[in-house]
């Protein structure tokens, strides 16, 4: 301050045009901070002095005085001094503070202080050196290295965090109010009108199939809500609404509590304010209610007068149902009335006088409805016989609609334009219903006990069920319709088979009645057919399938159709293939067969057309004699009980003649193999007798001696 108001003297003193208004404002105020100052210290210099220069003796006459003083400083000395000052408030659904002290929040308290710190550190950097040796220009390096103010810094920091701690302790301390703000009070008052209580969810699950049964709220319980708000409202008003935490941070939760209590009071308001609606709208109805049946029950009725006997009817009807109710209503709410008094809730003037007044002009009306009865009931009496025969007429009507709606309905699954038949009936139904209405609304006014014609209700359950039933074909069909075109080659065999299930699913959930019906049988058996053709057309889509086999199929199903790459699944479902799931079955596994006895003779043809020889020398005459080889041997050998496998399946027709000759090479093979090994060996041995033996050679004839001994091979 001092340093504010030299700064301003010599700036004036300068002119200097850019001085700050604040600035200027406080050096305006000079001379009050002047006598401010003045007496303070006059009032210390005094002090010290009669503290210093006071004498033992001297000291019990000013004692009283000099702790009446000490007592007016103490809160300078402790309490008065700079604080932080937060404000803790309610933000539904939050309880927060303003500045945050949420760590790392923009703008928090953690990080005003910590900017607060580094702007004093900063200062040291517009504090130029006076050495011009120092290799910095200014100290704000030496303060960043002074431990001490580390430390202090470090310190401060740690207490801010710890405060910082405390109050959100403070905060989290009213947590338990939070259902006052954070619940939904019309949906809390709902239920509460409902069951005179908040559901749990145990009630609810209890309950899940049946509901949970209504009970609904006393007046008691009203007074036991009203009661525990009015209890919370007062333990949050006695809150004290500042506090102080280790001496220097100020909480002020003023704006919180004022909102808090704002919320209770709404919570209380609201069951007050529904018992004074109740009070008031149901002496308002009475009232009107009232008023309605004396004029009707007032009017002059002559014979023949229908329209007038019925209306007269319906304010007695009116009256009887409204008795036991009303009888009972008045003294419960003059109940509610002085509840609401205990909590100062004053009623306008009108409710008092409807509640004196209302009473007495209940019971003339019921006095007038039972004059009234006994004058129409002659007439009545007319009008229930007429009721009767009508009633009587109608039952038959109805059983005759009955026997016409089973035989023109669209009970079969043939039915043409179903949906237009269904709306035939549906207007036949209503007008019916329409009669069969006015009859029960006749019949209540006249108090007599009429059919239930239950022939008609049951054509309109049945209408309902052939719409939903309807539906479902038509989606089943449709589909069906949309996938015939699908290319043979392109059929989704799998994808098609989740959706007939599906559909299978859906038709097994359809009401139960519908299961005799031809409608639901024919749907039934088209969705299990086209599964069983699925299954068979998965089967045919088999590589092993060659055109013999379709011709096969073709012969076994009795229909022809040319089978190439435009063929569709309509071709194919075509075939009747759910009648021929075994024949398609045994086609397929012949044809799996037959693949395998193909594929085996490819491979004998492969293996026999790449099979060569192998020759080696003869040591002596360099002859080449054919080597043996296992591998051949043993290849030989198996592939013979190969063929000799296939001859004893059951599918080898087609492939016979081929098998067969495949037998006969393979058998003059090894027996030409065998031969030439045997006619190879005896050369040899005889070779190394006659020719490799100088004794033997000596006693041949010349003649022999001189012959070339070649491989007779």
């Amino acid at each position: 301050l001092v340093s504010v108001l030299r700064e301003v003297k010599y700036l004036q003193t300068l002119r200097m045009e850019t001085i700050p208004k604040e600035a200027e404002d406080i050096f305006s105020t000079k001379e009050s901070y002047r006598q401010y100052t003045a007496n303070l210290e006059l009032t210390t210099n005094w002090y010290n002095k009669v503290i210093s220069t006071i004498l033992e003796v001297e000291f019990p006459l000013v004692e009283g005085q000099l702790k009446e003083i000490d007592v007016r400083l103490k809160p300078a000395e402790e309490t008065l001094n700079w604080k932080a000052i937060v404000q803790l408030d309610l933000v539904i659904p939050d309880m927060v503070f303003r500045p945050s002290l949420d760590l790392g929040a923009s703008d928090g308290l953690y990080d005003i202080i910590e900017g607060l710190i580094n702007d004093i550190y900063k200062i040291s950097s517009l504090v130029p050196r006076v050495s011009k040796t120092s290799s910095f220009p200014n100290y704000q390096a030496d303060m960043e290295d002074m431990v001490d103010l580390a430390d202090m810094r470090n310190f401060l920091m740690e207490n801010v965090q710890n405060i910082m701690s405390m109050c959100t302790e403070y905060r989290n301390s009213f947590d338990h109010y939070s259902y006052l703000y954070v619940d939904d009070r019309k949906e809390f008052m709902r239920q509460f009108l409902l069951y005179g209580h908040v559901l749990t969810a145990e009630e609810i699950e209890a309950h899940a199939e049946d509901g949970v049964p209504e009970t609904p709220p006393t007046l008691g319980q009203f007074r036991e809500q009203i009661d525990s708000y009015e209890n919370i409202y007062e333990k949050v008003s006695s809150m004290e609404p500042v506090n102080v935490f280790e001496g220097w941070m100020k909480v002020d939760a003023q704006p919180f509590k004022s909102a808090l209590l704002n919320v209770i009071k709404r919570w209380s308001l609201m069951f007050k304010q529904h018992l004074i609606d109740h009070v008031t709208n149901s002496l308002a109805d009475l009232e009107e209610f009232i008023k309605v049946a004396e004029r009707g029950l007032s009017k002059q009725l002559k014979e023949g007068d229908y329209n007038g006997l019925v209306e007269i009817m319906g304010q007695l009807m009116a009256v009887k149902d409204r008795q036991n109710s009303t009888d009972e209503l008045f003294e419960p709410l003059k109940q509610t009335i002085e509840l609401l008094k205990v909590y100062e809730q004053e009623l306008p003037d009108e409710v008092y006088k409807q509640l004196e007044e209302l009473p007495e002009k209940w019971n003339n009306i019921k006095k007038m409805a039972i004059t009234v009865k006994q004058q129409v009931a002659p007439l009545q009496a007319n009008e229930v016989t007429l009721l009767r025969r009508k009633c009587a007429s109608f039952d038959v009507e109805q059983f005759r609609f009955r026997e016409q709606f089973r035989k023109e309905a669209p009970f079969r699954f043939n039915s043409v334009l179903p949906y237009q038949m269904l709306d035939n009936k549906h207007m036949e139904i209503q007008k019916m219903e329409t009669i069969m209405a006015s009859i029960f609304e006749s019949a209540a006014l006249f108090e007599v006990s009429v059919p239930d014609y239950r022939q008609l209700k049951q054509c309109r359950k049945e209408v309902c069920l052939l719409k939903e039933l309807w539906d479902m074909i038509t989606l089943v069909t449709s589909s069906m319709d949309d996938w015939q075109t699908t290319k043979w080659r392109e059929i989704n065999v799998e994808n098609m088979d989740l959706e007939c299930k599906r559909f299978a699913k859906d038709i097994r959930n359809l009401d139960k009645e519908m299961r005799a019906w031809d409608a639901f049988l024919g749907l039934d058996n088209q969705v299990k057919n086209i599964l069983t053709s699925l299954r068979a057309v998965a089967e045919l889509q088999n590589p092993a399938i060659r055109e013999r086999h379709w011709s096969q199929l073709m012969q076994a199903t009795g229909v022809r159709f040319t089978m190439d790459e435009d063929t569709t699944l309509a071709d194919l479902l075509k075939l009747n293939l759910h009648n021929f799931e075994d024949e398609v079955r045994g086609i397929v596994d012949k044809a799996v067969k037959e693949m395998g006895m193909e594929k085996v003779l490819k491979e004998l043809d492969a293996t026999w057309s790449a099979m060569n020889f192998q020759y080696e020398p003869h040591p002596r005459t360099s002859v080449p004699l054919i080597k043996s080889d296992e591998e051949l041997i043993e290849t030989l050998e198996d592939n013979q009980v190969q063929l000799q496998n296939l001859m004893t399946s059951k599918y080898i027709a087609f492939f016979l003649e081929e098998v067969s000759g495949w037998q006969k090479k393979l058998s003059s093979a090894d027996s030409v193999i065998s031969i030439w090994f045997e006619v190879q060996r005896t050369w040899s041995h005889l070779e190394s007798i006659f020719i490799g033996s100088d004794d033997i050679r000596a006693q041949l004839p010349e003649v022999l001696v001189n012959l070339p001994f070649q491989c007779p091979l």
